[in-house]
């Protein structure tokens, strides 16, 4: 469902909801954004009202609870335009906002979108497929990481704790247009985890359509549980992205890396803490970082 159509169909059912509802109804209408970037309590406390409020709208409109309904707006708000034109667009309405607001009104709506973002994708919602991710990349044969453009960083960063304690990990860098090179021998015991979020990269879906073919498991660490990666995929953890800036917000798809790193090193036995001391050695004999003081 788009917002669109969230929207007229609340419109319709307007006149027919409770007083409480319609209170509820009318602030989600006038403040979408707001809905997107902020929690169920927070939203209800400037609609004056109490969260079971928003609970029984988001019900009263077919969602089986708040997050799904929250995730239309969350969509809405992440789907900036990827042209050159929409990039300029964004940037104009970045400048205007921060000229009407200043900016230490900004940094406060940064980071209540953040806090936002983070709270959504470490939330019991996700929990689910924060363990199935974590079963399976245990019991990969190969771990093969991929998060083009704006999303190397998290990619890189799960690579790089991943290899201090396993020789498995594979990061598909694509460097000097091998992409699929780093993918050649990839197969059913291999598990691909892709790092993706609108606008998706025609390379992230081509790489997912080409590991399910040669029989690989795809993790999907993706801003929708539709996508064009996540549906491709056996699991996906869904990062909210929200951003007020030119790009979608990489936070909280650096957090699910860096919490998928924590699980498999709570979840690992004694080899794990072998190769970790192991390679805390190495960066020790080459002086690597600077002696504490």
């Amino acid at each position: 469902m788009t917002k669109d159509e969230l929207e007229k169909a609340i419109s319709m059912r307007f006149q027919e909801m409770p007083p409480k509802l319609r209170q509820a109804a009318r602030y989600v209408l006038d403040s979408p954004k707001e809905v997107a970037l902020q929690s169920m309590r927070t939203v209800a406390a400037r609609a004056q009202l109490q969260p079971a409020s928003m609970l029984r709208l988001a019900r009263e409109l077919g969602f089986s609870n708040y997050e799904d309904f929250r995730s239309v707006y969350i969509d809405w708000l992440s789907a900036g335009p990827s042209s050159p034109s929409g990039l300029l667009e964004r940037a104009e309405q970045v400048r205007e906002h921060s000229r009407a607001s200043g900016d230490d009104r900004m940094l406060a709506e940064s980071l209540a979108n953040e806090y936002g973002n983070l709270e959504a994708t470490l939330s019991k919602r996700n929990e689910k497929a924060f363990h199935e991710a974590v079963n399976l990349l245990r019991g990969a044969s190969r771990i093969y990481v991929l998060g083009l453009r704006s999303l190397y960083p998290p990619a890189f960063y799960l690579h790089y704790v991943l290899s201090t304690f396993q020789d498995n990990v594979t990061l598909i860098s694509g460097e000097g247009g091998a992409l699929i090179d780093d993918m050649r021998r990839i197969g059913k015991t291999d598990v691909l985890l892709c790092f993706t979020a609108r606008p998706y990269t025609v390379a992230s879906v081509e790489t997912t359509r080409f590991a399910r073919q040669r029989g690989a498991t795809v993790i999907a660490v993706s801003d929708s549980a539709l996508s064009p990666v996540a549906t491709q995929a056996q699991t996906c953890i869904v990062a909210p992205n929200t951003s007020l800036s030119l790009f979608p917000s990489i936070l909280p798809a650096l957090a699910v890396a860096q919490t998928l790193a924590q699980l498999l090193i709570a979840h690992g036995g004694e080899e794990t803490l072998a190769e970790v001391a192991n390679s805390a050695a190495q960066l020790h004999e080459f002086n690597i970082y600077t002696a504490d003081d």
